[in-house]
């Protein structure tokens, strides 16, 4: 639990200190329902704002690693964490929005196909 904020690395540091998290999570460092630390803790820890801290741990959320109650935040089960929790099925998600694209694109020029042929006031 020894790692730190780079300044000299480019990601911002809510990114840092989530991967930081995130890591210990997934070694295992922190257990599964274990509290991951206050706001006012990580903030501490880390040399960095209570919002940067915040958005580290939205960050973990979206991620499934962590939930937070009104007590705290809390590290989940990485194991049990979901690939749509992960975004891990992303790449599919992608591929089936370029095909949906794709069908629109082509749909939308029947419609103007058949709209030219349309002859005004011949309804």
């Amino acid at each position: 639990m020894s790692a730190e904020i780079s300044k000299d690395d480019p990601r911002p540091e809510s990114e840092q200190a989530a991967d930081i998290l995130r890591q210990e999570i997934l070694r295992g460092d922190v257990k599964p329902g274990a509290h991951v630390g206050s706001v006012r803790d990580l903030t501490t820890r880390f040399k960095i704002s209570g919002m940067t801290v915040q958005r580290a741990l939205a960050i973990l959320r979206e991620d499934g690693l962590i939930h937070t109650t009104s007590r705290g935040s809390y590290a989940r089960d990485p194991e049990q964490v979901t690939e749509a929790e992960t975004g891990a099925d992303l790449p599919e998600v992608l591929r089936q929005l370029e095909h949906l694209t794709s069908q629109v694109s082509e749909l939308r020029g029947r419609v103007e196909a058949l709209e030219s042929r349309s002859v005004p006031g011949s309804a």
